[in-house]
C-alpha cells in the first residue's frame, strides 16, 4: 500500500499551495486531481476556440498572498502579473461615462464632471476601505480567526450593507454603482442587504502588488498561478496525479487514515487535506455517522447557492463605446467595465432574481485582458470575459440550454446599448451558468467562494481547518478566509498540519522512550 505523510484531495490553487509548502517542509505529499489539469477554477484552457487561451472561471488577481510568491519563488516558475489600471469604467446610455484609476487628479476630474462635492467623499471612502481591507488582509493568515478582533467602526462596516457605506460618502448614482459592485460579486444578496459591506472590504483586501486594494491581470491567464504552484510543489518533491478521483476518506474510529481512489486503490496517510467544497468533503467523502447532529446541520444549512454566470466572448474587434469612441485599444479597455447606472438598478436586478428566477437587467462586470496580453488571442482578436448576476443555481425553471442562451442574449443586448458594435463583433461564445460551475469545478451550488462570504459564514463561523475527524483538514475556500484566488486557506492548512504532525511525532517518540 502506498503511504504518504499527507494526501491532498483536489489540485485547485489552494490544494497546490498546501502541497508545495508541506513538501518544502520535508513531508511526503501526493495530490489527487479528478480533472486532467490542475488549477480548479484558476485555470487557462487552450482548446475551447482555436488560437485562444481562456481564463475559464476566475479572471483577475488581488488577494493572493505575497508571502507565498516569495516563499515558493513562484516568479521563477513563470508567474507574472501586472496592475489593472485604470481599474473601473462605467459607460452610460446617455453618452456620459466614469473612468477611475490610480491617478488621483484624473479621478477628481472624472468625478467632478458629475458632482464636484463627491471628490472629497470619494477620498474619504478610499481611506476607510483601505483601512478595512488592510485589517482583513492582516487577519487572513490567522490560525485562530476571530471576528471580534476588529474595532467597532470596522465591525459596523462589515455587518452593514455596501450601499450604506457608499451612500454615506458620495451622491452621484453612477459613482455609487461603480463602488458598490465590489460588495456584490459572488453574493446572492442585493446592495442594500446587511453583510455586503464585508464582501466589499474582502474584495479590497488584496496586496499582491504591494498596493492596498489593487487588482492585477496574470500574464497568460489565471492558469499561470496554478501552473507555478504545481511546478513549485513538484520541485520540492510533491507528487501530483491528474485524472484520478478520491472516492472516499478512509477512517478508523474517529481518525482519518487514508483515501480510496476511483481505481480501487487504498492510499494511507498521516493526514488528509481536502481542497473540495465542505459539503463534498463531509457528506460525499465520509460515511454516515462520522459527525454529530449539530455539525451535519451546519453542513446542510451552509449557504452555497451561487448567483453567478460566466460568459466568455471571442471578439473580432474591441468594443466601441459611444461614451468613448474607438475600437483601437484605449485606457478604458484595460479597466473593469461595469454596466449599472445606480444602486437602485443593481438592487432591482437582485430582487428580480428572487421573485422571477433571474435578473431582467443583471449586474454586468467585464474584463478585456487581450489589449495588454495579446498572446491570449489570435492577431486582431480579443476576449471579453463577462461575470454576471443574478442568475441563481436554483432558478425555478431550471438551467436548460435555452435558459443559458437567453441569459447570454440579455447580457449581449445590454452591452450593445453602450457599445453598439459589440453584438456584431462576437465570433465565439461560451456560457457557464451556476450548474456548469458546479460540474466543471466542483463548486457546489455554483458558488465561487465555497459558500457565502457573509457574517455567519466568515472567520470563526466558517468551517475550521481542523475538522471533527482527526487527521482530516480543510485546505480550500470553505475555511478561513474564504474565497478568491488567495492561497491563504492552503497556507493556513499547511501550517496547522505541519504543526500537528510534528507534535504527534514528538508525542510518539516520547511514549516510545518512556
Amino acid at each position: 500500500m502506498e503511504t504518504y505523510d499527507v494526501v491532498v484531495i483536489g489540485g485547485g490553487h489552494n490544494g497546490l499551495a498546501c502541497a508545495a509548502l508541506l513538501a518544502k517542509a520535508g513531508m511526503s505529499v501526493v495530490v489527487y486531481e479528478r480533472e486532467s489539469v490542475v488549477g480548479g477554477a484558476a485555470v487557462s484552457e487552450t482548446g475551447v476556440w482555436p488560437g485562444y487561451t481562456l481564463s475559464m472561471a476566475s479572471y483577475v488577481l488581488s488577494t493572493f498572498d505575497p508571502w507565498l510568491i516569495e516563499e515558493l519563488d513562484l516568479r521563477s516558475y513563470g508567474l507574472e502579473f501586472y496592475r489593472k489600471d485604470p481599474y473601473a469604467f462605467t459607460p452610460l446610455v446617455d453618452g456620459r461615462s466614469l473612468l477611475l484609476g490610480s491617478d488621483r487628479a484624473a479621478n477628481a476630474r472624472e468625478i467632478a464632471a458629475f458632482d464636484p462635492s463627491d471628490v472629497a467623499g470619494f477620498e474619504a471612502y478610499g481611506e476607510l476601505t483601505d483601512r478595512a481591507g488592510q485589517a482583513l488582509f492582516n487577519a487572513f493568515s490567522d490560525l485562530e480567526p476571530r471576528f471580534d478582533k476588529f474595532d467597532r467602526e470596522l465591525q459596523a462596516v462589515f455587518r452593514g450593507s455596501a450601499a450604506d457605506l457608499v451612500e454615506r460618502h458620495v451622491k452621484t448614482p453612477v459613482l455609487q454603482a461603480e463602488l458598490v459592485n465590489d460588495g456584490l460579486i459572488g453574493t446572492y444578496l442585493g446592495p442594500r442587504d446587511a453583510g455586503t459591506g464585508y464582501v466589499l472590504a474582502h474584495h479590497l483586501a488584496g496586496r499582491v502588488l504591494g498596493i492596498q486594494g489593487a487588482w492585477a491581470y496574470v500574464r497568460g491567464g489565471m492558469g499561470s498561478v496554478s501552473r507555478a504552484l504545481a511546478l513549485a510543489a513538484r520541485k520540492h518533491g510533491a507528487k501530483i496525479v491528474t485524472g484520478r478521483r478520491v472516492e472516499q476518506v478512509l477512517t478508523f474510529g474517529s481518525r482519518a487514515i487514508g483515501v480510496l481512489l476511483d481505481d480501487g486503490r487504498d492510499i494511507a496517510a498521516r493526514a488528509i487535506a481536502s481542497n473540495a467544497h465542505p459539503r463534498s468533503t463531509f457528506l460525499d467523502l465520509l460515511h454516515e455517522g462520522v459527525f454529530d447532529g449539530p455539525f451535519v446541520d451546519k453542513v446542510l444549512q451552509w449557504k452555497t447557492v451561487g448567483p453567478s454566470l460566466k460568459l466568455n466572448l471571442g471578439l473580432g474587434e474591441l468594443p466601441n463605446f459611444t461614451a468613448r469612441p474607438g475600437s483601437d485599444p484605449q485606457p478604458h479597455h484595460r479597466a473593469t467595465i461595469h454596466v449599472a447606472p445606480s444602486i437602485d438598478y443593481l438592487q432591482k436586478a437582485h430582487d428580480d432574481a428572487r421573485t422571477e428566477g433571474a435578473s431582467k437587467e443583471p449586474l454586468i462586470e467585464c474584463f478585456l485582458q487581450t489589449p495588454t496580453d495579446p498572446r491570449l488571442a489570435p492577431d486582431g482578436k480579443h476576449i471579453l470575459s463577462v461575470f454576471a448576476q443574478w442568475y441563481p443555481y436554483d432558478r425555478p425553471d431550471g438551467w436548460t440550454p435555452a435558459a443559458r442562451d437567453a441569459a447570454a442574449d440579455t447580457i449581449v443586448e445590454i452591452l450593445g446599448r453602450v457599445a453598439p458594435n459589440l453584438p456584431g463583433a462576437i465570433e465565439h461564445r461560451q456560457v457557464l451558468a451556476a450548474p456548469d460551475l458546479e460540474r466543471r469545478f466542483g463548486l457546489i451550488g455554483g458558488h465561487i467562494f465555497h459558500g457565502e462570504l457573509l457574517p455567519g459564514q466568515i472567520f470563526e463561523e466558517r468551517f475550521p481547518t481542523r475538522t471533527p475527524v482527526a487527521n482530516l483538514y480543510l485546505c480550500g475556500s470553505g475555511a478561513h478566509p474564504g474565497g478568491c484566488v488567495s492561497g491563504f486557506p492552503g497556507k493556513r492548512a499547511a501550517a496547522i498540519i505541519l504543526g500537528d504532525l510534528e507534535r504527534n511525532a514528538a508525542a510518539s517518540s516520547a511514549g516510545a522512550t518512556s
